[in-house]
């Protein structure tokens, strides 16, 4: 079995197993052959999106295929399936560099998150680049003040207009990130660095802290990494159904640990923070169709970091958003 192959299994492996991936995800390239469908999923009953004319270039999602079909996303639009029958494959799709990422080691001395934070503000990333923006942003605090009152649909929206603008899977050019920074909803006005509030539950899933990251200098364990949590409309709704909000490890409070967020599961919070678009993945929130190795959510636009964590005080849940009486602090 030849080296290329034996790294491929590997990443495929890792997917499996990961719990949350940074880096760009794998994707090939496919072109139409012919008139075809843009498939909702990945059978002939699926409601079609759009349809596709000959000669339509098209990116192959983590190279992912079911059945007769293939998963494919138009750039800066909608993802969806094919027919494998309807497309030629100009190039397979790459998952070495995501097998090789857990394996990445510190890039700081001393290997500590002191250190990380105060000498690599980029964290791993080359300073100037798109990576290490998106970093920067990761860790920024937003601006003191009012938050602006998201709901779950308004973060459905800031996905659609993301897409639309810098796309989704790819770095964003640093002079491009500036076309998500205030974006028009049909209620209200946010975009990344926004300090925005929403209201919401655990979700199924449950919170773990991420296993190294670029930003935090692929620093090892919790205390020197994000800590991922899924926040759901409902509180009994999958990760596919939510978002993702992060509690970074600078300054984070002592009782801010994944197991005591996890026993936070069935109350009603309140999470205020920064809003950031985690470009670097897909959407992923299609539970008979999941994507390997992608978090689960149908939105990556992000509470990260997380400023602050209020529980509602009453039994039932029914806690009014702006009434300070009706939450304690986590």
């Amino acid at each position: 079995m030849n080296r290329c192959l034996l790294l491929q299994l590997a990443a495929l492996m890792l997917i499996s197993s990961a719990m949350a991936q940074e880096d760009t995800p794998g994707f090939g390239q496919v072109t139409t052959t012919k008139k075809t469908a843009l498939k909702a999923s990945p059978n002939a009953h699926g409601a079609t999106a759009t349809t596709l004319a000959p000669n339509t270039d098209l990116r192959w999602l983590m190279g992912q295929r079911k059945g007769k079909y293939v998963r494919v996303m138009i750039p800066k639009g909608p993802s969806g399936w094919v027919l494998e029958a309807d497309i030629k494959i100009v190039t397979q799709a790459d998952l070495t560099s995501i097998a090789l990422e857990g394996s990445s080691q510190p890039c700081v001395v001393p290997a500590t998150l002191s250190a990380c934070t105060t000498k690599n503000p980029t964290g791993c990333s080359t300073p100037g680049t798109s990576h290490a923006l998106a970093n920067q942003l990761k860790r920024t605090v937003p601006p003191q003040g009012n938050p602006t009152p998201l709901t779950f649909e308004n973060f459905s929206q800031l996905q659609d207009a993301a897409v639309a603008l810098v796309d989704q899977g790819l770095e964003i050019a640093p002079a491009d990130r500036g076309k998500i920074s205030s974006i028009d909803l049909s209620d209200v006005t946010a975009g990344e660095g926004s300090r925005v509030r929403l209201v919401a539950f655990l979700s199924e899933g449950k919170p773990h802290p991420n296993s190294g990251e670029s930003v935090n200098c692929n620093l090892k364990t919790e205390a020197n990494n994000d800590i991922h949590v899924s926040v759901t409309e409902s509180k009994s709704a999958s990760e596919f159904e939510g978002i993702v909000v992060e509690l970074i490890p600078q300054n984070r409070p002592a009782n801010w640990s994944s197991q005591n967020v996890g026993k936070l599961r069935g109350k009603l919070l309140m999470i205020e923070g920064g809003l950031f678009y985690d470009n670097l993945h897909f959407a992923n929130g299609d539970a008979q169709n999941a994507m390997p190795g992608q978090p689960k959510r149908f939105s990556l636009w992000e509470i990260h970091p997380v400023t602050s964590v209020k529980v509602c005080k009453k039994a039932n849940n029914q806690c009014d958003a702006n009434r300070p009486s009706d939450w304690k602090a986590f």
